[in-house]
């Protein structure tokens, strides 16, 4: 009896819900805001939910002031106008989105990736309770309703690759269809599933279905990366006063997976590094981070650190305390190269089961997509991160400990402490 409550899925998915039917309840049903970063879009992409509640079904493709795709706007404006799309309505439709994203994540440490039960609830919860994902879920920002068709996506990619059916390619190419006209940036799917297409043992006819499948499946961005005649809406204001600096995008995004690296990689996976890598291993990793620091040293990172942490994120907020060499702060010189060792060391370790081959592929396309930006947000990449790490902490191999999961709770501790502080200075 015991053990089955333990492995329950009603019980672990209703305790996934527990910290958002709580911060609805003490935030008078949503009726008051929520103290999270960059909580002043809030109104921007509201106006915007508004503006399509006005024209319904008309969707508004272009010409609004916003970066993110025209798909989750119409979505947040057709399931809220039962209740006159208004603002607690489209934050109750964002929050219980949010459910279901960490919902669909424990089924893929479940089912997909066959973690235990109370394994796959701990690190569901680690992500409900992230730092770019709890306080996002009670505003209306275009990221929480993205990341829902992302993981849904992610998920049918692992089922695919596990075993290759032509309905679940096609599932995924459309879930990761939707992702992408809500975020440009969840196009990084497409690259795992190429990989992974290439890779199964599926005869000509079936490899070129899953291709053609797949390339059905980015026309519809591509058709509106056209329409905008580039990779923002048509109308809208890039960042004119940031030049566009991939270097450092890149260097931003290691010391994100660096941090998030040493939280959740297990500690045995960490102690075997040493006879797995081998000294061939150990010269590239070394190399890696040797150039990596050699980025550091030129100054690529000179700007990451200022009075307003929007461009940057926790790393920046927290940084700020601890100011280190050539105008930047003392974090990205420890996480940046542990983030380049973490990328490195996968890369080397973990591609040779299908499984981990497509999570380590899309860590590498998150990479590619911030390089390719027209500026760097943590925000756009700090749940994919964790997602993909979560992931691969389940298929280490190794058992996981009490010291593992006390790490896990770190993520956790730093979202509450980052909430805290933003609510002290709002």
């Amino acid at each position: 009896m015991r053990s089955n409550l333990y492995e329950s899925r009603a019980l672990h998915l209703t305790l996934l819900a527990v910290p958002f039917v709580i911060t609805v309840i003490a935030w008078g049903g949503l009726t008051r805001d929520f103290p999270v970063f960059q909580l002043g879009d809030e109104r921007i992409h509201y106006d915007i939910v508004r503006q399509i509640v006005m024209r319904w079904p008309q969707p508004l493709l272009w010409g609004y002031a916003a970066w993110s795709g025209p798909v989750v706007y119409w979505l947040l404006a057709t399931l809220t106008m039962p209740f006159g799309g208004s603002l607690v309505a489209t934050r109750l439709v964002v929050t219980a989105m949010s459910w279901g994203t960490c919902a669909i994540a424990y089924v893929v440490f479940r089912d997909r990736l066959r973690a235990r039960p109370l394994d796959a609830l701990a690190l569901a919860l680690v992500l409900a309770l992230s730092p770019f994902f709890f306080g996002q879920a009670f505003s209306v920002l275009t990221d929480n309703p993205t990341w829902l068709f992302v993981v849904a996506a992610l998920e049918r990619l692992l089922a695919h690759a596990r075993d290759p059916r032509t309905s679940r390619l096609m599932a995924f190419a459309l879930l990761a269809a939707i992702a992408t006209l809500m975020r440009q940036v969840a196009a990084w799917l497409f690259l795992p599933a190429i990989v992974a297409l290439l890779t199964s043992r599926l005869s000509p006819q079936k490899l070129a279905s899953g291709a053609l499948t797949l390339a059905l499946g980015l026309l519809p961005l591509l058709a509106l990366v056209i329409a905008w005649g580039g990779l923002l809406p048509r109308g809208t204001a890039a960042p004119g006063s940031l030049q566009r600096q991939p270097l450092q995008y890149l260097l931003l995004s290691l010391a994100a997976l660096g941090a998030y690296g040493v939280l959740l990689l297990p500690v045995d996976e960490i102690k075997a590094l040493p006879s797995r890598l081998g000294r061939r291993g150990g010269l590239i990793v070394g190399a890696v981070v040797v150039l990596t620091l050699t980025g550091l040293a030129a100054g690529e990172l000179s700007t990451a650190i200022g009075k307003d942490p929007y461009v940057l994120g926790w790393l920046s907020f927290a940084g700020r305390l601890y100011p280190g060499p050539r105008h930047t702060n003392l974090l990205l010189w420890g996480f940046t190269p542990t983030g380049a060792a973490v990328a490195a060391i996968l890369a080397y370790t973990r591609m040779r089961t299908p499984i981990d081959r497509l999570l380590v592929v899309s860590l590498a396309a998150l990479l590619a997509t911030t390089i390719a930006g027209a500026s760097w947000y943590q925000r756009y990449i700090d749940f994919p991160i964790l997602l993909v790490l979560s992931c691969l902490a389940m298929t280490a191999g190794v058992e996981l400990r009490r010291i593992d999961r006390l790490r896990w709770l770190v993520v956790i501790v730093l979202s509450l402490a980052w909430i805290v502080a933003f609510a002290k200075t709002a």
